[in-house]
């Protein structure tokens, strides 16, 4: 009997203690805290937009621990996650769809006894706005008199149950509350993006306004553009660089009375094209070098789309910057690195001289540029190079040809010395010969003979005539 109470009794311990290792067991790790990132406007949270929401684990939570983010009607599914191996705050950042305005919940776990933590406190997310829809002229600048459209776009990809609507007003002669009035509106099906009106003969008379309506969860969300006009542009070009010249350097057009660089696009060929005209515009002849650099300059004003034969780039139609991969443009007009002029010293400018045998000749080619940077003179006879010398502009480069001069046609050229890509046009040519004049002596001789020759001729028609 005795034994079967101790048996009973240590069997009753023994359930004891078991429960309460299962209940030290279940226990929670202490909860996180869950809050919107101090750069969230609460209040007007955006479709779309990005925000950042931040779940601290405690101080002497060990680590590492996985922390997750999670719907708070779903908190067994984690939607984020992230594992902390130092500090003690995870940032997520959520892109807030529809179905994100809800609450959220984070919790996290001991990744080596996968002991699971607490539940934080929800955060509740209200979509009350909209970014603002895009607003823009095609093409973004044109001068007077051309036609031109307007187009409203939402601002990202992916709205759905949206209107874009346009609305103009004239642009009063003075300060004023003339009202934007209805134009048109378009319902986007899924997949489009955008909606717009053309225009004809550009005068600068006219804003516009474009209107983006979202239904959403059961309720109607408006946002709108600042307006636009339709003002046109001189579009003169300017070549920006280092040096007093104005026909090298970065091209720039100059739109709303400020100076802003082209920039170009793999898409479009028409770099070349573009060089040309800039050169042509600015009186500069034609371009001997171009070249597009890589870093992208955040204020273009988009690619002129040149055939080659404008005279202005005004005359060019500008596509959109959005399109820009190429960055801006160097150009290095023909005017800005003029041909050489070759002469000989002691002797007159002419295409051809003439030198005796044991004559030394000295050439010079004389270097002008406004492109204050080293270059080489070549010097060329009979169009084969056979001396080079590095210069910077203004210098004189002389060459003496020892006698017998090598006879044949002579002219030099400026190569740009960082790149052998372009070069100036060739110089004047000067053609050099050997003569040796007969001795005086002889010379005389021979117009003493023919003076005698020629009175003796006529003595003898007198004579003759007389008979």
């Amino acid at each position: 009997m005795a034994l079967l109470k101790l048996t009973v009794l240590c069997s009753v311990v023994c359930v004891a203690v078991f429960d309460v290792r299962l209940v030290e067991s279940q226990k929670l790790l202490p909860a996180p805290t869950l809050v919107f990132d101090s750069s969230v406007n609460q209040s007007a949270i955006k479709l779309y937009e990005a925000v950042k929401v931040l779940c601290t684990i405690p101080d002497r939570a060990r680590k590492p621990a996985e922390v997750h983010l999670s719907f708070s009607n779903a908190i067994n599914e984690s939607f984020l996650s992230f594992t902390l191996w130092s500090y003690t705050t995870v940032i997520f950042t959520l892109g807030i769809k529809p179905e994100h305005e809800t609450s959220f919940v984070c919790w996290y776990t001991d990744t080596q006894s996968k002991e699971k933590s607490e539940i934080s406190s929800p955060i509740n997310i209200v979509v009350s706005a909209l970014s603002a829809p895009l607003a823009f002229l095609i093409p973004p600048v044109f001068p007077a008199g051309v036609d031109y459209k307007m187009q409203c776009e939402t601002p990202l990809d992916g709205y759905i149950n949206t209107t874009l609507s346009i609305y103009d007003r004239h642009i009063p002669d003075r300060a004023g509350n003339e009202s934007f009035k209805y134009l048109t509106s378009a319902a986007l099906n899924p997949g489009a993006c955008c909606t717009r009106i053309s225009r004809t003969n550009a005068r600068g008379t006219l804003e516009y306004l474009c209107e983006m309506k979202v239904f959403f969860n059961g309720r109607t969300l408006i946002s709108r553009s600042k307006p636009i006009s339709d003002r046109p542009d001189e579009l003169s070009v300017f070549l920006a660089n280092t040096d007093t010249g104005t026909c090298h350097g970065t091209a720039h057009l100059k739109v709303r009375d400020e100076w802003r660089p082209l920039c170009f696009s793999s898409k479009f060929p028409v770099i070349a094209s573009v060089a040309n005209v800039v050169c042509r515009d600015l009186g500069c002849g034609h371009a001997l070098d171009y070249n597009s650099f890589k870093n992208k300059d955040y204020n273009a004003v988009g690619t002129p789309n040149c055939t080659g034969t404008e005279k202005k780039v005004a005359e060019c139609p500008v596509l959109s910057p959005g399109f820009c991969d190429k960055g801006t443009l160097q150009v290095i007009c023909s005017v800005a690195f003029p041909a050489p002029k070759l002469k000989l010293e002691k002797h007159e400018v002419a295409p051809r001289v003439y030198v005796k045998t044991e004559e030394t000749v000295t050439i010079e080619c004389v270097f002008q540029s406004e492109i204050h940077d080293f270059a080489s003179i070549v010097l060329i006879r009979n169009k084969q190079e056979i001396y080079s010398s590095r210069a910077l502009p203004g210098y004189t480069l002389s060459w003496l040809l020892r006698a017998p001069v090598t006879e044949g046609e002579y002219a030099c050229y400026i190569r740009a010395q960082l790149s052998s890509s372009y070069r100036t046009e060739t110089s004047n040519i000067i053609g050099i010969y050997i003569y040796d004049p007969p001795p005086p002596g002889v010379v005389a001789a021979g117009v003493i003979t023919t003076i005698m020759g020629l009175i003796i001729l006529t003595l003898l028609c007198i004579c003759g005539g007389k008979k």
